[in-house]
């Protein structure tokens, strides 16, 4: 009976985070969770602080990301950013990739280039992986660590 159960549950956890063929390119330089055009990265004054590539986990993840930083301003910005589309997938900034500590920065992904505006200065020495989580199942579609 729990054999069957198990199954069960991961078939439809399998099911439900599946890649779906409709999931369409956004434009270059729309904010994640929006389909609402932003402009594009404005990149003068901004200083490199870190980047990390996206590595495959239970779904094909992959892109780079990096942070910037202007002032008191952190911004993170994906370039060729691609994932499999899944039920309510978040963007976490989080201490291991188990996402047993993380902060949400993102609700919604999209495709292409993009970026977020941290609300608040990243600490790298404990947050420095980019998850990208499927929220309802658990499942981790990829993640980037961010190298200093």
């Amino acid at each position: 009976m729990k054999k069957g159960l198990l199954m069960m549950c991961l078939i439809l956890g399998n099911i439900a985070c599946q890649q779906n063929e409709e999931l369409q390119p956004v434009s270059p330089g729309s904010a994640v969770g929006t389909n609402q055009p932003i402009t594009a990265f404005d990149s003068s004054g901004q200083v490199p602080v870190t980047q990390g590539m996206f590595m495959s986990n239970a779904h094909t993840t992959s892109g780079k990301v990096k942070l910037y930083r202007k002032g008191d301003n952190y911004s993170l910005v994906f370039n060729d950013f691609k994932t499999d589309s899944g039920p309510d997938l978040r963007i976490y900034l989080s201490e291991d990739r188990v996402a047993s500590r993380y902060v949400e920065i993102g609700k919604g992904v999209n495709i292409g280039d993009f970026y977020i505006e941290l609300p608040t200065a990243p600490d790298l020495k404990t947050h420095k992986y980019i998850l990208i989580w499927c929220k309802p199942f658990s499942v981790l579609f990829g993640n980037a660590e961010l190298k200093q």
